[in-house]
This record gives structure tokens, C-alpha cells and sequence, in this order.
């Protein structure tokens, strides 16, 4: 098997565990119903790999908890054909850690809100087997009905799969727009003045978005004005104080974040040190006279500013200056300025 073939491998493993971790979860939890019941079920049978998952994840918790058990600690038992899982306080507040900070990557949510810190990256997986990848300082609140599956992005960014679901629609709400999909992958970039919608593959369409009490009425689609915009795979649609733009940037470069990656292709000094910034709360802060004439491109780490900001120092002859919160790219204190390397 080659290297490509193997990654790719490594991480469905990955993926499918954590899953397991996430059903493991909440047919303990609080929150445990019928429909979660019967979720489970659907996912077990759909594969003989989820039940192997499943066993694995019980198996290491067991271990993770390192704690004697005793007979009268015992919340639960039961069996799946191959598979009988008992639990104690004791593990299950361990699975419950476990959730949080070891995996802590992939939950399954109905009526539910989560969000990302500065610098941490998580994956949702929902009831009905769709993805949502959450960037840095994201937040998403997730609001399911019989008649719609629909997504909040509040801030930040996420790369969306959606499970190809034609009677259940799929709709994204960012502010004053709303993206709709069926079985599609597409991207959704909110700041506070700027949205970009990307469509990575499938179709979607862009439109102003259903006020919250229009939505209750059965009319309310037809109500939707404005213009409307329909995506190609490679497309992404920014609404920012200009007239919306379509443009066809590169897909590796947008979503460089998911492999711990800033790409930044001949943008402005202060433009590349705030899409640093979003990776880090030790922020990079430009006071260089000459920032308007420097134009970075490359690959950078995210959350590694200052290596960005040596490297910039030393291209650019800027003077780095490491203060407790903040680090300064200034002009150097004498009056010479120094030659590109």
C-alpha cells in the first residue's frame, strides 16, 4: 500500500473511532431517547467495521479509567451480538474525559451549540451522518426539525459534508445569507464584515437569508428575495462592502487550516499577520513603516508566529520584538534599513 493509500486509511480509522467514542457517549448520557437508540442501531448495522470500532473504544476506556471497580458501582450492562459492555461511575466519567479531551473531535448533535478556542480545530458529526470540521474560533449552533437540517456558523470557519438527504434540506445561516445543499462538500468563511462561500463539490445556492419568525410559517420559502446564486465545484462567492464576487482560488490552499497550514499567496504584511493571528492569542503586530510595500506568500504553521515573524525579520530587514502577548515587526531602531536576504 502506498503512503497516500495508507494516510488516507489511517485517518477513516481515526474517524470511525471517534465515532464510536461520540454513540459510546450518549447511550449513557442524559440525553438518551429512542431516536438516539435507534440511531445507534442504523450505525452498527451499516458496517462490521463500526461494531469493531465500538468494541475498541470500550476496551481502551476500560483501561484509560485505571480504576478497581466494585460490584456496587455498576450503572449498566448490556450486549450486542459479540459485544458485552458493563460500566461503573468510575468509567464512565473516564469515557466522559476521555470525549472531551482526547477525542474530543466528533459529537452528535439535534438542538445543540458548540465552538472552537483560538487555535483548536474539532469535527461534528451529526445524527443523520453528516460533517461539519470547525477552524479556529468557530462557533456553529445546530437546529434540527422534520423539515429542515439547519446550521448557525455565529463566527468563524467550517468545511461542511453534508449526507445527501433530498426530503430532509441541508441549510447553512451566516448572518444575512443562508446556503443550501444536498449532498454536498462546501466551505463557509464568517468575520465580522466578510462571508466567502466555497463549494468544494455538488451544488449550492446562495441566497438572502429567512428571517427566524418567517421560518415558521410554511410559506416562508417562497418569501425569500434578492439575488441568488448558484455555485459550481471550485467557486467561492464573498460578500464584503463591494458587490458580491465570484472567484476559482485553489481548494489545497483553503483549506490548508485542516492540515495545520497558512498559505498566504502574495497578501499584504498586516493582511498575512491577522490571518496569523487567528491561530494564536500571542498576536502579531505590525509597526513598520514600510508594511503597504511587503507582500508575503508561503506556507507557514499555524499558531507559529513567532517562526513567521523571524522569517519575515530576517527577508524583510524588520526588527522583532517578543513581548508578553504580542509580538512587534518594526522597522529596525537605527536608521539604516536592512538588505533582503
Amino acid at each position: 500500500m502506498n503512503p497516500a493509500m495508507a494516510g488516507k486509511q489511517d485517518d477513516a480509522h481515526a474517524a470511525l473511532r471517534a465515532e464510536a467514542a461520540a454513540w459510546l457517549a450518549r447511550l449513557h448520557g442524559p440525553n438518551r431517547t429512542q431516536d438516539v437508540e435507534a440511531g445507534f442501531r442504523a450505525w452498527m448495522n451499516e458496517s462490521p467495521d463500526h461494531a469493531a470500532a465500538f468494541e475498541h473504544m470500550t476496551d481502551t476506556w476500560e483501561k484509560a479509567a485505571r480504576l478497581r471497580r466494585r460490584p456496587t458501582e455498576y450503572l449498566a450492562s448490556w450486549e450486542w451480538p459479540g459485544i458485552r459492555v458493563s460500566f461503573s461511575r468510575a468509567v464512565m466519567a473516564a469515557a466522559a474525559v476521555a470525549v472531551v479531551t482526547i477525542i474530543g473531535t466528533i459529537l452528535y448533535l439535534h438542538n445543540d451549540a458548540i465552538a472552537t478556542s483560538i487555535g483548536e480545530q474539532r469535527i461534528l458529526t451529526l445524527e443523520e451522518g453528516s460533517r461539519v470540521y470547525l477552524n479556529t474560533d468557530t462557533q456553529v449552533k445546530v437546529h434540527y426539525d422534520k423539515s429542515v437540517r439547519r446550521v448557525e456558523l455565529e463566527k468563524g470557519e467550517a468545511l461542511f459534508e453534508v449526507a445527501k438527504r433530498p426530503d430532509w434540506p441541508f441549510i447553512v445561516t451566516a448572518g444575512d445569507r443562508q446556503i443550501r445543499a444536498l449532498g454536498t462538500s462546501f466551505i463557509v468563511r464568517r468575520e465580522e464584515h466578510d462571508l466567502a462561500v466555497t463549494l468544494v463539490e455538488g451544488k449550492v445556492t446562495v441566497s438572502p437569508a429567512i428571517a427566524e419568525e418567517d421560518r415558521r410559517t410554511p410559506a416562508a420559502a417562497p418569501l425569500v428575495k434578492g439575488d441568488v446564486y448558484t455555485l459550481t465545484p471550485g467557486q467561492r462567492l464573498t460578500f464584503h462592502s463591494h458587490a458580491p464576487r465570484v472567484d476559482h482560488p485553489a481548494l489545497d490552499k483553503l483549506t490548508a487550516w485542516q492540515r495545520g497550514q497558512v498559505v498566504l499567496d502574495n497578501q499584504l504584511l498586516e493582511d498575512s499577520a491577522a490571518e496569523m493571528n487567528r491561530y494564536s492569542r500571542t498576536k502579531l503586530v505590525v509597526q513598520s513603516s514600510r508594511a503597504a510595500e511587503i507582500h508575503i506568500s508561503g506556507i507557514f504553521r499555524s499558531g507559529d508566529s513567532l517562526n513567521f515573524a523571524m522569517a519575515i525579520s530576517k527577508t524583510y530587514g524588520l526588527e522583532v520584538i517578543d513581548t508578553p502577548g504580542e509580538i512587534i515587526l518594526a522597522d529596525p531602531q537605527s536608521s539604516a534599513i536592512g538588505s533582503n536576504l
